[in-house]
Order: structure tokens, then C-alpha cells, then sequence
């Protein structure tokens, strides 16, 4: 039989490494698996996560890799195909090659932006196109604000952006309701009837958003109201989950299924790096506590399958 771990990890980024940093310390054995880049690693600089501002991506994801092989904890750069519960209640884990079996699962997978088929966008995306003013709206604030997207999110992002500038357009052809257009006109937010179809940039910077009409509208920073989507599809596999594909979890990160967990985007497409980084930490505990509660019923039928002088001799 292949190695058997307490937990496979799935997902590098701060979310999973943070749970593998505490099951490191608790003395468990666990593997992360690293199926490629991180959703963080699309911006040149961590934003709004005290103590790492400003620092590149790959720096922090680096400096939280490195901790983690400190206490033991192998990442191997492979990406996990499928995850399959095993009658012994162990978890066959697939990824590549090779399969190992673990005693739990945590999915660390993320979420992925579906993005629209625009020209220019591989220059500006995590740069001057943007979808969380939370996280960089004040490398840009009192800007020329662009917002455009999917039509159910246009609003209240156009709103939310407001907060860190007065100078913001929509563009939608979508027909929105009088409440939404009371809501913007309140806020003297402008709408164009058109349909953003590409970038302009001057050299390595955003100028101007073109429209399908032909229209060129400048701007500074475009903010999309994108929806998003599980980057795995490994949760819908395996437990509940919702309309992203996403994991539906309780507080201690416990999918519906014994035994698996989830973290960070991978159940909560609001979690910054910050909240990505409480929540890995969080389910440690609670992942040692399932695996002692196992532990403790392995041991329990043991005891009743065994003979009963043998019993009497160990209590002696």
C-alpha cells in the first residue's frame, strides 16, 4: 500500500499552507499538493494583509513554503486528478502518477474570475483591470473609475467603488431596474449604453476601455464585476456545494462529508489573504481533534475483537 498521511492538502497558496503549518506543528503528517500558480500570484503586490503590504507574491508564498518544510510538511508540485473515499474510510488522493491515501482532505483549491474574451487583457489583468477595490482601490482612489460585467453584480460594485472615487462610469446595455438607477443617480454615477469589447493601454498602462459602438472611453482603472467559479471541481465530487462549485462548510471548515475540509476561496469566495490565512488555521485543530476521535474508535474495536485474557493481561 502507498504512504498514508493524516492529510493531503490540496492547494499551495496561504490558505492550504497556513493548514499545513499548524498540522506541522500538532505533529501530523500531511502533504501539500501544488497544482500551479496561485490566484494571488495575477497581482505584483500583496495588498490589505498586515505585515506583508507591498511585498511581491511569490516573496510571501516563498517565505510561507519554506516555514512549512521547516516542520516536516512535503509540497510536491502535482496536480490532484481526483479524490476518492476509500470503505476503509481512508481518501485515495490521485495526482499524476502516483496516488497517496490519507486519513483527511483538505480542499485549499481556490476559485477562478471567468474573465470575458477581451483584446488587450493579458497586459492588464491584476494590474489596471481590477475586481476588489477592498484590496487595491487605494493605489487608485480619486481616479477615473470604469465599471462594466455581468449585469446582477454591476451595481452594487459601481456603488462599492464609489467609496474610493466620485468619477465613476458604467457600461452595460443591460436594462436596469429604476431602484438600481436611482441608486446610481444618487451617486452621480454615469451610464453608457454600450458594450466594453477592449483594452487600450500606452505602453504597460490602462488609458482607455473601447466600446462595440466604437467609442473610446478613458479611464485609469476598469473594474469588472465578474462572476466566479471553484477553480476544482473536486468538492462537487465529494460533498455539498453551491451554485460556484464551491464547498458549503460550518464554522470549523467541516464539509458535509466526515472527514474532508475546506478553506479559504474554496468555500468562501469573499476571503482575502487574511481571512484565507485565519481559516487554514482554524481547521487545524479541528482536523487533529477528527483524527483523535478516529483514533479512539480504532482502538475502541480493537479492544472488542480481541481475546478477552488478552484484555485482562494488558489492564493488569
Amino acid at each position: 500500500m502507498e504512504r498514508v498521511v493524516d492529510a493531503a492538502i490540496v492547494g499551495a497558496g496561504i490558505a492550504g499552507l497556513s493548514a499545513a503549518l499548524f498540522l506541522g506543528r500538532a505533529g501530523r503528517s500531511a502533504i501539500v499538493f501544488d497544482g500551479g500558480p496561485s490566484r494571488i500570484e495575477s497581482v505584483g503586490e500583496v495588498r490589505e494583509y498586515l505585515g506583508f503590504d507591498g511585498l511581491p507574491p511569490r516573496e510571501l508564498l516563498s517565505r510561507a513554503r519554506a516555514e512549512v518544510h521547516g516542520y516536516g510538511i512535503g509540497i510536491k508540485r502535482h496536480r490532484v486528478s481526483s479524490v476518492t473515499p476509500q470503505a476503509d474510510g481512508l481518501f485515495e488522493v490521485q495526482h499524476g502518477h502516483s496516488v497517496t491515501f490519507a486519513r483527511t482532505v483538505v480542499l485549499a483549491t481556490g476559485l477562478i474570475d471567468k474573465l470575458p474574451p477581451l483584446s488587450g487583457l493579458p497586459k492588464v489583468w491584476g494590474r489596471d483591470l481590477r475586481v476588489c477595490p477592498c484590496f487595491d482601490g487605494y493605489e487608485v482612489q480619486g481616479k477615473r473609475f470604469v465599471v462594466f460585467g455581468v449585469p446582477k453584480r454591476l451595481v452594487h460594485m459601481a456603488s462599492w467603488v464609489w467609496m474610493w472615487s466620485r468619477d465613476v462610469t458604467v457600461v452595460s446595455q443591460h436594462a436596469f431596474t429604476d431602484t438600481e438607477l436611482e441608486r446610481l443617480r444618487l451617486l452621480d454615477i454615469d451610464v453608457i449604453a454600450d458594450e466594453v469589447t477592449g483594452l487600450v493601454h500606452s505602453g504597460e498602462r490602462l488609458e482607455a476601455l473601447m466600446t462595440r459602438k466604437g467609442k473610446s472611453i478613458a479611464c485609469d482603472a476598469a473594474w469588472i464585476a465578474a462572476d466566479m467559479v471553484a477553480a476544482s471541481e473536486l468538492a462537487a465530487h465529494l460533498c455539498d456545494v453551491d451554485e460556484m462549485g464551491l464547498a458549503r462548510v460550518d464554522g470549523a471548515g467541516r464539509t458535509s462529508r466526515p472527514g474532508i475540509f475546506a478553506v479559504g476561496n474554496a468555500a468562501d469566495p469573499a476571503a482575502h489573504l487574511a481571512h484565507a490565512s485565519a481559516a487554514g488555521t482554524n481547521v487545524g485543530p479541528h482536523i487533529v481533534m477528527y483524527l483523535l476521535e478516529r483514533e479512539i474508535e480504532r482502538r475502541k474495536f480493537s479492544r472488542k475483537d480481541a481475546h478477552p485474557a488478552d484484555i485482562s493481561q494488558r489492564v493488569s
